[in-house]
């Protein structure tokens, strides 16, 4: 059982509401710039991933329909595959644990435009993913410097929420699509030949325990001081 004194039911409501409008018309126009900006992520996880392991990332690409590729030489594999995934779910779960359990909103909005920004100069080679990844890195960049805690503290929830959203649905797509071209398909092929439906549901069931943890986390009222 939850105990209800112990969580924000504000906070609840706002995250409830952002998922809700984020899974329903997720397809939408209104959807599209956040569709890209959460595709870049799950790029980017994927690059991170083979930096960490000692490759380098050679280019990113971003389709003006939310499609993108990452190419990295080298790096282990197993690890890069379903970092895209469990890399978008990681970004959106440290957003909204920011966001949730700080008073750090503008710097955090700003630090996470700056970096929008580097990857995109550094990285992206498309131009609808320059685009947007650098518009909206600009865009962050200046809701931090000029716009209140208030807004990007909702900005940022967005932000992580969709991120987080983005994940589960997106590993849903890999297990109906099934042996097309995706992350699971090439973890099969390259390195386990399990079927892909078995490692799109393994990573949804990773990326949904992630959150359902960082909920729990965030979603907790403020301590209260001794003096009140």
């Amino acid at each position: 059982m939850i105990d209800r004194s112990t969580v924000s039911l504000g906070r609840a409501a706002l995250l409830a509401g952002l998922f809700a409008a984020a899974f329903l018309y997720w397809d939408s126009a209104v959807f599209h710039p956040l569709r890209i900006l959460v595709t870049l992520f799950h790029e980017l996880g994927h690059g991170l991933a083979g930096v960490l392991t000692g490759g380098s990332i050679e280019v990113i690409t971003v389709d003006r329909m939310g499609g993108g590729l990452c190419y990295v030489s080298g790096g282990w594999r197993w690890v890069v595959l379903p970092a895209g995934y469990i890399g978008s779910m990681v970004t959106g779960c440290a957003i909204l644990l920011l966001a949730c359990r700080t008073r750090w909103d503008r710097w955090v909005a700003m630090a996470l435009g700056a970096l929008l920004v580097a990857a995109c100069l550094a990285y992206v080679r498309s131009w609808p993913g320059f685009l947007y990844g650098t518009g909206a890195g600009l865009a962050l960049f200046a809701s931090g410097r000029r716009l209140s805690e208030d807004f990007n503290d909702l900005l940022l929830c967005f932000i992580g929420s969709t991120n987080c959203l983005y994940a589960v649905l997106d590993v849903r797509n890999l297990m109906r699509l099934g042996r097309g071209y995706n992350d699971a398909a090439m973890f099969s092929r390259e390195i386990l030949p399990l079927p892909p439906i078995v490692w799109a549901f393994l990573w949804g069931v990773l990326s949904v325990m992630a959150l359902l943890a960082t909920l729990v986390v965030a979603l907790r009222r403020p301590l209260r001081s001794a003096g009140d």
